[in-house]
């Protein structure tokens, strides 16, 4: 005799087949297979989720240098302006690095959002469709196979200028014109000023030609290099 409850389990059986069509791909995979997605989807966000951590470590080294030797300079009158020139290129070199980690956090993000968008995605909502059929594994097997990353340096460092540095480079530029301004000697003319902003040998326009030759030229590649990549959701 059939039961209600007999009735109703056959009907949420017979929803849950129709709702998970979708997972044909899933199903044919062996039993044993289950547990290590499941293990490394986790373990994937988990290394994610460390380098996003680390991404925020060289941005706050930038942040604090910068102001530490920006208040060091304008508070002691003697300091040279060239110590600002020397925080330049500690941020620069926070910055290569912060672009390096980039790199990586962006390949185990595709990779988790890979399963998040073509399986993870598709469960939570039930459906039959699949977007990028039959591609997904694939995807996740090339970037295994691929021994080198996929993203450039220039990209990366485009992607972390354009999101932390925009606006920590012109604000250095900016300390440094004031420091120029006022030491050793307050400039009235472009002349003292070109003066003052001597280093050494090295002529003062020169300096300062190069200086704001590589800010725009860094603000430049910041604004044009993400609007060509193929990567449109990046942190």
């Amino acid at each position: 005799m059939t039961t209600g409850l007999d009735c109703f389990y056959n009907e949420f059986m017979e929803e849950i087949d129709e709702n998970l069509e979708f997972l044909t791909d899933l199903v044919n995979l062996p039993e044993a297979y289950y547990g290590f997605i499941y293990h490394y989807y986790r373990a994937e966000v988990y290394r994610e989720t460390n380098w996003r951590n680390r991404l925020d470590t060289t941005t706050n080294w930038s942040i604090v240098v910068t102001g530490a030797i920006v208040s060091f300079s304008f508070t002691n009158s003697a300091t040279p302006h060239s110590v600002i020139l020397v925080n330049y290129l500690l941020v620069w070199f926070f910055l290569y690095i912060e672009a390096r980690r980039f790199r990586y956090y962006w390949l185990l993000r595709e990779r988790t959002r890979i399963i998040e968008k073509q399986l993870l995605t598709q469960i939570f909502l039930g459906k039959s469709g699949k977007q990028d059929a039959n591609k997904w594994k694939e995807k996740l097997a090339k970037s295994f196979q691929n021994l080198s990353v996929p993203m450039s340096r220039m990209e990366s460092i485009a992607w972390r200028f354009r999101r932390n540095y925009f606006f920590l480079f012109p604000l250095i530029f900016i300390s440094w014109m004031a420091k120029v301004q006022l030491n050793p000697n307050p400039a009235q003319t472009l002349a003292e000023f070109l003066n003052n902003a001597r280093v050494w040998f090295i002529p003062g326009y020169l300096i300062f030609v190069i200086f704001l030759a590589s800010i725009l030229t860094s603000i430049f590649a910041a604004l044009y290099i993400p609007q060509q990549t193929r990567h449109s959701d990046l942190p």
